[in-house]
């Protein structure tokens, strides 16, 4: 199967699962206002109203200040709901569909970059439908199992229902089943959100490996003998067309996904935190599996660090992979920009406050730590 059919294969997939929340913002025809996400749209309301009416009957009615902990640790990561800007997203895809288009009757060595792109896409997608299908099944399910093995009725999301008592039978799995389709659809979102961001960090990586085929071809030209310098010239200017499409890729991804990227790693430094912290304290049986869901602050940091090292890869490339000097004077001052460019490269970040690798996974890692021993310290 060709790359583009491939891609198109992959594109229709993520597109049928975000169907199921009513967010599929790549079809040309989306609107928010469709029958499937008015829906949920009322099920988060009722959600919210639930949230408020736990937070009345835990801390004011019973005087448990732990229940603030639990809703804090929901709520933080039901704020990540935020939609990326439609229009930009259809573009990106578009572009990324010509591009396939274009270069798979190129040669192996562009045919040879789309497939691997595809291949890590895959990846990427099946490891982040084993987190999620695990941490959503276990949120569903564990809490039955738990009732039938221990006799006691916990539930996996702290939100009650007004006028409903959890401790009822009925009661209690009228709570269950609205949970579980709070999390199903939940689960389902983050997922089909999660892939469509990580296959566009990925198409980086399938810029940076066209631009390398692209080095190889001049190199390829300017060896020959007699070194046609049309050729050569048209070869240059099409490797500098391609490294400014490179750098224009990555500014549309930072200013798609810069505050997306901030609410999702304050939310979930706050969730983590509250997980923690009720893991801690043993007031809530099923926190363990939220970590399973907040290990994707981690993942956000690797995809950072993962862009950033293609960009130090892009300088190196123009320098070493390149024989420039090979070249005309002219030419190799053209060389000599497009390097100084290189290493100025946009890089992905936090609400554009702090840049997003492995280095901020270490920083949130110790203010986690310190927060969560400043709340042990004071409960003793």
């Amino acid at each position: 199967m060709p790359p583009s059919d491939r891609l198109q294969k992959l594109i229709k997939q993520i597109r049928f699962i975000s169907s199921f929340c009513g967010s599929d913002m790549i079809d040309e025809n989306y609107t928010m206002f469709n029958p499937l996400f008015t829906v949920l749209l009322v099920l988060l309301a009722i959600y919210t109203v639930c949230f408020i009416n736990t937070i009345y009957d835990g801390y004011v009615i019973n005087n448990d200040w732990t229940i603030i902990l639990q809703c804090l640790a929901i709520a933080a990561m039901a704020a990540q709901v935020i939609g990326s800007h439609r229009i930009t997203l259809r573009k990106m895809f578009k572009h990324l569909a010509d591009i396939y288009d274009e270069y798979q009757s190129k040669g192996s060595r562009y045919e040879y970059a789309l497939n691997k792109t595809l291949q890590k896409m895959m990846k990427c997608s099946k490891i982040a439908c084993v987190i999620y299908f695990t941490a959503v099944i276990g949120l569903i399910v564990i809490p039955i199992i738990y009732m039938l093995i221990t006799g006691k009725r916990e539930l996996s999301l702290t939100a009650l229902i007004p006028g409903i008592d959890p401790k009822e039978m009925l009661g209690y799995f009228i709570h269950t089943g609205f949970h579980s389709s709070i999390i199903f659809f939940g689960g389902v979102g983050f997922f089909s959100s999660d892939v469509v961001m990580f296959s566009l960090f990925l198409h980086v990586l399938l810029h940076r490996d066209i631009m390398n085929a692209k080095f190889h071809d001049l190199n390829e030209v300017t060896g020959e003998q007699d070194k046609p310098a049309k050729r050569i010239r048209a070869l240059l200017n099409d490797v500098i067309a391609w490294h400014q499409s490179y750098n224009l890729f990555m500014e549309y991804i930072e200013d798609l996904y810069s505050g997306v990227i901030f609410i999702h790693m304050t939310t979930c430094c706050l969730s983590i935190c509250s997980t923690l912290f009720c893991i801690v304290l043993k007031v809530w049986p099923f926190a363990p599996l939220l970590l399973i869901l907040n290990t994707s602050m981690y993942a956000y940091c690797a995809f950072g660090q993962l862009l950033a090292t293609a960009n130090e890869e892009v300088t190196r490339m123009i320098y070493e992979v390149c024989i420039w000097y090979r070249l005309e004077v002219k030419e190799q001052k053209m060389i000599l920009l497009m390097l100084r460019k290189s290493q100025y490269a946009v890089e992905l970040t936090v609400g554009k406050i702090m840049p997003l690798n492995f280095n901020t996974a270490l920083q949130l890692t110790k203010g986690i730590y310190t927060y969560l021993m400043v709340l042990i310290n004071f409960i003793e």
